[in-house]
Formats: C-alpha cells, sequence, structure tokens
C-alpha cells in the first residue's frame, strides 16, 4: 500500500511539473462578492480586491478596507486559495493597496504545488466633472511557482512579474464602464521550456437605475479560449443585507450569494455550479476602518 501510495505521489508530480504551467496562476475569483454576480465585477468592484479584477476601482475605495478569504475551489478537498487585500486613500483623488494570493494543491500532507502571487495596486482619477469621471490604475504582481519536493529531488520553483492595467470610467453615478488588460507584459515561467502565464482582456459596463440595484455585463478573453460571457446583478434588501445572483459561460455556471454587515464588518458568502465537478462555496470577511 506504502509503495502504491508513493508512486501515485510522483505521477502527480511527474504530470504536474510536465503539463501544469499552463493552468497556474489562473483567473479563479477571489472575491465572494464577485463571484456571487458570477465574476461580473470589472467595473463594480469597491472594495480591496478590486486589485484583481480592475485596479482603476480602487478608487471606489473611500475609507481604508481590509478584504480575506479562504476556500476550495470546486470542493476539491486538495486545493485551497486562500486571499487577504488592503486598500487604503493616499490623497483625495488616489488610492493604494497591497494583496497577496496562495494557492495550493497537496496529497495526503504532501505539497504538490504552491502559487504565492504579492501585488501591488495603484488607482488615480484623472478627469473628474459634473457629469463623468476617469480613473486609472495599475498592478504589479509579483509572482512565485514552487513544485515541492520528493525522495527523488527538488523538483523546482520559479519567479516572476507582471503588469496589469484597468480603467474605470462614470457616467452621471449611474454607468461604469470598465477595463482590464491582465499580464500586458506576457510574463512566463520555466527555466527549460518557457510557458506564458494567462492573460486576459475584460471588458464589462455596470448600471444602477436606482440605489441599491446594480447591474453588469462583462466580456471576458483569455488568450488561447473562447470568450467568456459574465452576468450579474446586486440589489440592496435592508441596510444590513445585499443579494446577488448572476451566471458565466466557458464553463457555464450559475451564481448566487449575500452580504451581511453591521457597523463596517461584513460577511460575504456565494456558491458556483460546474457543469462537471462540484459547486464552490466561497466566504469570505470584509472590514471598512
Amino acid at each position: 500500500m506504502a509503495k502504491s501510495k508513493v508512486g501515485v505521489l510522483l505521477l502527480c508530480l511527474g504530470l504536474i511539473a510536465s503539463s501544469a504551467w499552463g493552468y497556474v496562476f489562473d483567473s479563479i475569483d477571489v472575491s465572494s462578492k464577485a463571484r456571487g454576480m458570477g465574476a461580473a465585477w470589472v467595473a463594480s468592484g469597491d472594495d480591496a480586491s478590486a486589485v484583481f479584477y480592475n485596479p482603476a476601482c480602487l478608487i471606489l475605495s473611500e475609507s481604508p478596507n481590509v478584504y480575506a478569504s479562504m476556500f476550495r475551489p470546486n470542493s476539491q478537498s486538495f486545493e485551497t486559495l486562500t486571499f487577504f487585500s488592503y486598500a487604503m486613500p493616499i490623497g483625495n483623488d488616489q488610492r493604494a493597496s497591497v494583496s497577496f494570493r496562495s494557492f495550493g494543491v497537496d496529497y495526503e500532507g504532501v505539497s504538490l504545488m504552491d502559487e504565492w502571487t504579492l501585488s501591488l495596486g495603484y488607482a488615480i482619477s484623472v478627469m473628474e466633472d459634473i457629469h463623468s469621471s476617469l480613473y486609472l490604475g495599475g498592478a504589479f504582481n509579483l509572482y512565485t511557482l514552487d513544485f515541492g519536493s520528493t525522495a527523488a529531488g527538488d523538483l523546482g520553483s520559479e519567479t516572476t512579474f507582471g503588469l496589469d492595467v484597468g480603467v474605470l470610467g462614470i457616467l452621471r453615478d449611474r454607468t461604469r464602464v470598465g477595463f482590464l488588460l491582465k499580464n500586458i507584459n506576457e510574463p512566463s515561467v520555466g527555466a527549460t521550456t518557457s510557458e506564458p502565464l494567462p492573460q486576459w482582456v475584460t471588458a464589462g459596463v455596470a448600471y444602477q437605475p436606482y440605489y441599491g440595484v446594480v447591474t453588469e455585463l462583462d466580456l471576458r478573453a483569455l488568450r488561447g479560449e473562447k470568450v467568456e460571457v459574465h452576468m450579474g446583478m446586486q440589489f440592496m434588501v435592508t441596510d444590513f443585507l445585499n443579494v446577488r445572483f448572476g451566471f458565466q459561460t466557458e464553463p457555464n455556471s450559475l451564481c448566487g450569494g449575500f452580504s451581511v454587515g453591521h457597523m463596517g464588518f461584513n460577511l460575504d458568502y456565494s456558491y458556483s455550479t460546474h457543469p462537471v465537478l462540484p459547486g464552490t462555496h466561497h466566504i469570505a470577511l470584509r472590514g471598512t476602518f
């Protein structure tokens, strides 16, 4: 039995080391609020997690705030994603953030792969008047990938960096247009065989017909993949309860969730389906100071 487990472990490590490069640092949603809206968040991100979806949206964080979550994508016991972010104003028209993202794959207590991403975000107001406003944002991402080690030796690690650029436009406080260019510098990993990290472009429009209700439609194009459609809605039931629902394609998924809050602190919950794998339960905590 012990030899069988060792064989499975070595096989998994070999497969990951040889073929998983194209799947590292994937676009797994880090925000429970975004997941509840079908990941339609490039124009609606209003907390510290916006650095992942559109750093220009950090400008919507009017007060210092923190965001923290830990969950298992598709309820897989061997995968864990942890995310923490802090955003703060650095003037009337500028915002800054720092975030940390960790994604790990384990097999019976043995680490097969670990990803760490340290991101520094920045947003600035370019133009504001009584009818419209325009904001720009950017993020510097330091990526570290470690394939762990076995009795046969260390499978190696890699470190690289990526640059994101985001744009947010607001018209009459009701319509928002957002754009994100992810990893525009085309980062890659691998010493022998260099493989590019995922790159994508997201464009979206959010509309607030009246206070407490927001709808958004996003299109996300990942390099080499079909265009994804993300759509969601959020509406405020009471001052302390918000409800969300949405859907996305590639893969097709239905999503929903809610937030409960009191005195600046919020608990977010969302659930998203998957056509093949189990669904994802996502819980997060937010605090505004």
